[in-house]
């Protein structure tokens, strides 16, 4: 017994070392403070140290390890506040075996409360911890999408004013002073006829898409050409709460990005859908192009090598909105400028996060000034462009074909080409490639921009202030901690390792998370928990938050594979897309800085596509089918936007009733079918269903349409307008609507 109660004591003691930090360990913290940035602090003791040590003193370590407490001593512990004098985390954790290692960082979080939760997430201070309180007692009522009445729409509570106004101020300035003469000097436009112009924009969709949209008992079919738009409340009988626009593009939406205009009352969408070279372009170019590869057998290797270029184009829609910041929905939406260009297409887009006015339209009102916009084109370069276009009177906006023969600012880097881009600031651009390395420019800086002494026969390439190769494969996604860290870089590759970087010292300050199973191809920063958010293999939405990079937090889950994902500077609802043709909306800050919160999920809209029914495996049989699927109808009539070619009889809900097949017409096209008002879930982390659980060693898994799959989804970055969203699909159904109420 005696020798029980002698071994609980020595357990206490060890207890009540961990939880007091003496005046000695507060002494070595201020040395690891001093030591110069950027140099590595790893110090190792092995055992046989630890063994030989001397005796130890009062307020020393004993030679058990143990921290034994001076006489007369004021310990610090542990107490419920936030204070810089209440969470200390220790600087010595144990790795491996027999291995006592203190690095700059902190030790891992495996014990503790909400304290040391909140200690290791986002900093032992007071400062750190403060900004993450304000953000959960400002949105804990906001479970899934924003509501601009219950006043979620701010910017994080991570970035003062000041600092925003800042950041404004610097980059108008620089535009104002000398990057207006870079764009009107280098950049060459000019303005084409309709004819011309719309040769541009072709791409090899359909003409036409049937679309069943509507109510779930009586869905409706609507035809729509290619190019036309219909409102999101007309299968609902013109409700007025369904505020938005569906469109059909004819092709794969590749981006879909919105233009900075804080104070404007129109806001603007830059859209670009999947175009290729036409026939006879490839004949005339390489004969070898216009062979038909199997799915991962094409010897060119597209993903590695430039085109050559080919004509493409960017589609700028304008839409309006009320006073108070709502999606005007009596206001058709306008194609008011198509960028034309002849550099292959544009594989990624992104606005300048700075607005170069708080209105796009100006004072005079005559001129729409978006901002500058950088891409990157098929033909292996990165470009930014100012676009701008003019207005054409007070009537009707007509469509402008604006065809960009030359950038002001190129960029071809050697021996590779660009994967994704990502803007840092205002004024500042990275871009990642094929081969691993990351490359930053800063327009401010001396030689960016062609000079009248530069025009010679070599091309103009301006250098960047930062190259590094920072892994040895292809790197998938890019994204950056702007506006609080924008000095954090992020990046995913193909070798399954998501890298964070401090460029302020990215040899020493950079880390890796584990391992993964997939490729992930879609990133996004979470202003308001300070992580970066991308997909696993588990269909689940992690969070990587910069003091944990390593580990993962994870708050949305869905049932199938993740393939795109959005967040907003101004509120912290995040989108995730599936490639099912899920939409669904999430705020997941509550599950980040508690563990045992569950968030809830509310589906937006199902996306489905399925190909003509003769081209299914699985065959009608019997000529009926269950109510809820295609109903009868005519052949259908390509026409305006809001015919209805078919509706279904109505079956009062009775499974058990059926309906006729649909004609052959109806079956012999493809088909996209949209579903909504779903309600909102709790799902967790595991799957209730047995069904999706695993069995006998293996897991169901379900193989959808490729035309099914959302391929962007965005939130608008402008205050006023938080709450609006678009959505685009493989199959080019875009969707654009205000979801606050």
């Amino acid at each position: 017994m005696a020798g029980e109660e002698e071994e609980e004591e020595e357990e206490a003691d060890e207890y009540q070392d961990d939880m007091v930090v003496s005046e000695e360990d507060d002494n070595e913290e201020e040395v690891e403070d001093d030591i110069p940035r950027g140099e590595s602090i790893v110090e190792l003791e092995s055992d046989e140290e630890i063994a030989i040590a001397p005796a130890a003193a009062k307020g020393s370590r004993s030679a058990k390890g143990h921290q034994s407490k001076p006489k007369g001593s004021k310990a610090l512990t542990m107490g419920r506040g936030f204070g810089p004098g209440h969470v200390q985390p220790p600087s010595r954790f144990t790795k491996g075996t027999g291995t006592k290692m203190r690095q700059r960082g902190i030790e891992e979080w495996v014990k503790g409360g909400q304290e040391y939760r909140f200690a290791t997430f986002f900093g032992p201070t007071e400062d750190d911890i403060r900004p993450a309180l304000q953000t959960r007692n400002y949105w804990h009522t906001q479970e899934t999408l924003p509501s601009r009445k219950e006043g979620h729409l701010r910017r994080s509570f991570w970035i003062t004013d000041a600092a925003h106004a800042k950041e404004e101020n610097t980059t108008r300035k620089w535009y104002e002073d000398h990057g207006r003469a870079y764009f009107e000097a280098g950049q060459t436009v000019e303005t084409l006829s309709d004819g011309c112009g719309k040769e541009y924009m072709v791409n090899s969709g359909p003409e036409s898409m049937n679309l069943l949209i509507g109510d779930i008992q009586k869905p409706q079919v609507h035809t729509m050409k290619r190019g036309d738009f219909m409102s999101t409340s007309k299968p609902f009988g013109s409700d007025p709460k369904r505020r938005g626009w569906v469109f059909n593009l004819g092709s794969r939406i590749s981006e879909a990005q919105w233009a900075p205009n804080e104070k404007g009352g129109t806001q603007y969408l830059a859209v670009a859908v999947q175009q290729n070279q036409t026939e006879q372009e490839s004949t005339e170019q390489d004969p070898a192009d216009t062979q038909q590869n199997k799915p991962m057998e094409n010897p060119r290797a597209p993903a590695f090598t430039a085109t050559k270029p080919f004509p493409t184009s960017i589609q700028i829609w304008a839409f309006d909105s009320l006073d108070n910041g709502d999606l005007d929905y009596s206001t058709p939406p306008r194609l008011e400028q198509v960028i034309c260009t002849d550099w292959g297409a544009p594989k990624a887009l992104r606005w300048c996060p700075v607005g170069i006015s708080d209105s796009a339209e100006g004072v005079d009102g005559s001129t729409v000034h978006l901002g500058m916009l950088a891409g990157i084109w098929s033909d292996g370069k990165v470009r930014i462009l100012d676009v701008s276009h003019q207005k054409t009177g007070d009537g009707p906006q007509k469509t402008q074909y604006i065809r960009y023969s030359r950038a002001a600012f190129e960029i071809e880097l050697p021996e590779t080409i660009p994967s994704c881009i990502h803007w840092l600031s205002g004024t500042t651009l990275a871009v990642a490639t094929a081969s691993g390395v990351l490359a930053i420019w800063t327009l401010t800086r001396l030689g960016m921009f062609p000079t009248a002494d530069s025009q010679g026969s070599e091309p103009f390439r301006p250098q960047p202030w930062f190259y590094r190769q920072i892994t040895h494969t292809y790197i998938l996604t890019l994204s950056s901690g702007y506006p609080s860290r924008p000095q954090y870089v992020s990046t995913s590759a193909a070798d399954g390792f998501d890298r964070l970087f401090d460029l302020r010292s990215p040899l020493t300050d950079t880390t890796c998370s584990s391992r993964g199973r997939m490729l992930v191809l879609t990133q996004a920063w979470h202003e308001h928990t300070q992580s970066f958010i991308s997909p696993d293999e588990y269909y689940m939405l992690k969070h990587s938050l910069i003091r944990s990079y390593h580990r993962n937090v994870y708050s949305i889950r869905i049932d199938s594979s993740i393939t795109s994902c959005a967040t907003s500077p101004v509120h912290p609802c995040i989108l995730v897309g599936g490639s099912d043709g899920i939409v669904t909306a999430s705020n997941s800050t509550m599950k980040v800085l508690n563990t045992k919160s569950r968030p809830w999920q509310l589906p937006w809209f199902m996306h489905e596509w399925r190909p003509p029914v003769e081209m299914i495996p699985m065959k009608i049989k019997g000529g009926a089918l269950q109510a809820g699927d295609e109903m009868s109808g005519e052949h259908p009539t390509v026409g305006k936007t809001n015919d209805v070619v078919t509706k279904a009889p109505a079956t009062n809900g009775n499974p058990d009733k059926t309906a006729t097949a649909p004609s052959n017409p109806i079956l012999n096209q493809p088909l996209t079918r949209i579903t909504e008002g779903y309600k909102a879930v709790q799902p967790g982390v595991q799957y209730p269903d047995e069904t999706m659980r695993y069995k006998e060693g293996a897991k169901y898994l379900t193989t959808y349409e490729e035309q099914s799959a959302i391929s962007k989804l965005a939130w608008n970055p402008n205050l006023k307008f938080g709450t609006w969203a678009v959505a685009g699909t493989n199959s080019g159904y875009l969707r654009v609507e205000d979801l606050g109420d």
